[in-house]
């Protein structure tokens, strides 16, 4: 398999990024991504992913384009409110890019359907903005394998996991009275950190994406506590899996000289339901 003249013309700037930079193309046009939610976070990161050329996206959201949305929902304008938001963000991205395979979920889904379209891809990520929501995904990862990429934003406070099936599961981390009281609903939102958030999650999801299959299966959690800054001191390299903090969530923090996110080990809870030594069937640990 190679790439058509159109998509070397259009991918020509990343065909220019290394020895490896056509394999890293021809593994995100095998790509298949699960996005959950396509509101602040999920509107770039779908854009992102669609153009740097991932070859299918299940786009998932039940709801519609609202007037508060579009400050930081980007792929909405002012005639979309009331449009279904899975519908609306397909057809822009497909103006964008013809190549990639767009399937739209425009439903709130129930497990077993939600779980058909989580098996047939590589990756889930999500971007959704409530708590059962996100508990769902997670659990749907756990059970299929899959790596889980999740951002979350807040009033002024933003966070990422990245979570595999070696390493604490989201449930662990939860404390469900403090997300279900404080998210953009009921704290506001920063467009600019929501972007930036999405941006940072869509990055190391490429990267993840670009990986040959010997560094996928070195991509386990790290093994002590650090910090990758954003920017040009970031340390993961192109197209390395091993590299991808797995087990590890980032934390936005703009001090000092740093403007970014420094990540932090995550812990898992041996009694989490979901993936601890009690949900584990009999005679397995």
């Amino acid at each position: 398999m190679n790439l058509s003249d159109n998509e070397f013309i259009r991918y020509s700037r990343s065909l220019m990024l290394g020895d490896d930079a056509l394999e890293r193309q021809l593994r995100l046009r095998q790509a298949r991504v699960l996005v959950l939610g396509l509101g602040g976070l999920g509107c770039p990161v779908a854009s992102t992913l669609v153009s740097a050329g991932v070859g299918a996206l299940t786009l998932i959201d039940g709801d519609v384009v609202e007037l508060s949305n579009l400050p930081r929902q980007q792929l909405y304008q002012t005639n979309d409110v009331g449009k279904p938001k899975a519908e609306v963000a397909a057809a822009r991205l497909r103006q964008h890019n013809p190549h990639p395979q767009l399937q739209v979920l425009q439903c709130r889904l129930n497990d077993e359907a939600l779980r058909e379209a989580a098996e047939v891809c590589d990756v889930l990520v999500d971007c959704s903005d409530n708590l059962p929501t996100r508990l769902q995904l997670n659990r749907l990862a756990r059970e299929t394998g899959k790596p889980l990429f999740a951002g979350a934003v807040s009033g002024a406070s933003a966070q990422l996991y990245l979570l595999n099936r070696h390493s604490a599961c989201y449930q662990c981390l939860v404390d469900p009275d403090w997300q279900v009281l404080q998210n953009c609903r009921s704290m506001g939102v920063d467009p600019a950190l929501v972007t930036l958030t999405a941006q940072q999650l869509a990055w190391l999801l490429l990267q993840y994406l670009q990986a040959s299959a010997d560094q996928i299966a070195q991509a386990v959690p790290f093994g002590q506590a650090n910090q990758i800054p954003f920017g040009q001191a970031n340390p993961v390299p192109f197209g390395h899996a091993s590299s991808i903090p797995f087990g590890h969530y980032g934390r936005f923090a703009a001090s000092g000289n740093h403007i970014g996110f420094h990540w932090y080990p995550l812990q898992q809870d041996p009694g989490c339901t979901c993936c601890g030594v009690s949900s584990a069937p009999e005679g397995e640990v």
